[in-house]
């Protein structure tokens, strides 16, 4: 049997799975509740845990499951790993991964069935607000030895890494912004195409 807090708790876990895709993470908890240290969201979690309603583990934040006879809520949640941040502007060097993190997403909101290998990133910049995909924007992107003409993509450029739309004329590939403040990307030696966009995930304050 759960207590008041605990049951509500769980009530606002299973309340922002449905809303959001996702678990929310202990900040998000400890803010709801009021909670002064995350200790407190811990001691309360690790009660819905040994009481058989949640599972957690060690492979993100979010990473707080419902068990049981309540698994049904839990929907087929998806794990992508969160390969740290994307220029969505002029291009940067390529960043080091940053698998420890996870985005999780419920299979059902994500609009595609993600393959192997499908991963995140962060959106820094606005070159493609004009599609709709802003700073601070997560994407989840799907790795393709054969991305289409049009299609969004991750892509590294003479070496660097950038989020831009993929476009060929006369043959010649190259990529373009959607924001008329940024100019057309040209290689001067590679152009190499790591994935192509498929959802955008954005949270609302």
């Amino acid at each position: 049997m759960l207590t008041d807090r605990q049951q509500a708790i769980y009530d606002f876990i299973l309340e922002y799975r449905r809303a959001n895709g996702c678990s929310p993470s202990i900040p998000e908890i400890q803010k709801r509740f009021e909670i002064r240290s995350p200790n407190g969201v811990a001691g309360h979690l690790h009660a819905l845990e040994a009481k058989g309603y949640i599972q957690r583990s060690q492979r993100g934040s979010r990473s707080i499951d419902p068990t049981g006879p309540h698994a049904a809520e839990r929907g087929n949640i998806i794990d992508f790993p969160l390969e740290g941040q994307i220029a969505a502007g002029y291009p940067e060097q390529q960043q080091a991964s940053r698998s420890d993190t996870f985005v999780s997403l419920d299979e059902a909101t994500l609009g595609f069935r993600p393959k192997d290998g499908c991963f995140a990133l962060r959106v820094s910049g606005e070159s493609m607000k004009d599609a709709g995909i802003f700073s601070g924007d997560v994407v989840i992107v799907e790795p393709t030895p054969d991305p289409r003409e049009n299609q969004i993509v991750v892509a590294l450029i003479d070496g660097e890494s950038t989020l831009k739309r993929l476009v060929r004329v006369k043959g010649k590939w190259f990529l373009k912004a959607e924001n008329a403040a940024f100019p057309e990307m040209h290689p001067r030696a590679d152009l190499v195409i790591q994935g192509v966009v498929r959802t955008v995930v954005r949270r609302l304050q």
